[in-house]
């Protein structure tokens, strides 16, 4: 089984080499049991698009360990992230040193039914190079907002943690490189070598979504200044019993034409922004508080529990007590 991880331009080193620590912990796990000698040894290498180094966003290079040879078509293509996309979140366009001899060659690899992968922002290039047609995909929780203003007709999933097309597997996060690469193993060489690899490293096999580490943050990016003035009134006064048809009266705007414009500058309809700030306030308190469960679910404007814990769970993938106890 060949495996190529394309290394880009501002990618995030660790993730590129890590991928070929996890490949190499897999093919260790597949002697322990099985023998020497085995069957359905992963040979995972390091290339660059022209075969020279590239210097990651930290500024340290990442050698090819592996000439790439076009003629020659991998069995699998692992694209790697920028740590740009996350981190600036801005532009509207991609940046990506020889991007049209990439997308040339992921076009070329993918025709010739080599499958494609990408992790975290990697998912960027395969969109640029329109392999994500009709398809589904996710990127890190962080660049979302970038990608959805850059590819408007791509469904985007940021919950999910990996999405598989079949041909096409995209996974999110900066660290889903590890998610991507045991996904790969379950699917290479079956679940006792990713379960066996996943224990090796200790690395929890069963991450599924991206939802519980999204921080919700204001879209405020706009102009209209009654919205504006709507989301200041919101994030001060979420713990009220808030009328949203008082709010627009407050900002002086007719019911119908609040929601209306509140959706257009937010991207968010006003009772889910309400609902996303309180589960932030709540998301804080359980992380930096000892303060019981119920009395931060009060703290933040709400009387029903149960209610409550429902929504906490839709929008962050856990209940109140488990978020607690992963972030504390």
């Amino acid at each position: 089984m060949k495996i190529l991880v394309l290394a880009t331009s501002e990618c995030m080193v660790s993730s590129v080499y890590g991928v070929l620590d996890v490949f190499f912990a897999a093919n260790y796990c597949q002697d322990l049991r099985y023998g020497q000698g085995s069957n359905n040894k992963i040979d995972c290498q390091i290339v660059t698009i022209d075969n020279q180094p590239v210097f990651g966003y930290n500024g340290i290079q990442v050698i090819p360990t592996q000439s790439l040879d076009f003629h020659d078509v991998p069995d699998v293509i692992i694209v790697s992230s920028s740590a740009k996309m996350v981190i600036d979140c801005c532009g509207d366009d991609i940046q990506v040193s020889q991007r049209a001899e990439i997308e040339q060659w992921l076009n070329a690899c993918y025709n010739k039914g080599c499958l494609i992968t990408s992790f975290c922002t990697g998912s960027f290039l395969l969109a640029s190079a329109g392999l994500l047609k009709g398809k589904i995909t996710t990127t890190h929780w962080r660049s979302a907002e970038l990608f959805r203003r850059i590819f408007p007709f791509i469904k985007l999933d940021c919950d999910q943690l990996i999405v598989d097309n079949g041909d096409i597997i995209c996974s999110g996060g900066s660290m889903s490189y590890i998610d991507l690469s045991l996904y790969l193993i379950d699917k290479i060489s079956g679940k006792d070598i990713a379960s066996d690899c996943a224990k090796l490293l200790v690395f929890d096999p069963v991450r599924q979504k991206q939802s519980p580490y999204i921080t919700f943050t204001a879209q405020k990016d706009h102009e209209d200044q009654a919205i504006l003035k709507a989301q200041d009134w919101l994030e001060r006064y979420y713990k009220n019993n808030v009328s949203l048809e008082a709010l627009a009266q407050e900002v002086g705007l007719g019911s119908r034409t609040f929601k209306r414009r509140f959706k257009q500058a937010t991207g968010e309809n006003s009772i889910n922004y309400l609902q996303r700030v309180r589960i932030e306030q709540a998301k804080n308190q359980l992380e930096k508080t000892t303060e019981s469960i119920n009395n931060i679910i009060w703290s933040v404007g709400y009387e029903d529990i149960s209610s409550f814990r429902q929504l906490f769970k839709r929008f962050t993938g856990l209940t109140p007590k488990d978020y607690r106890e992963k972030f504390t």
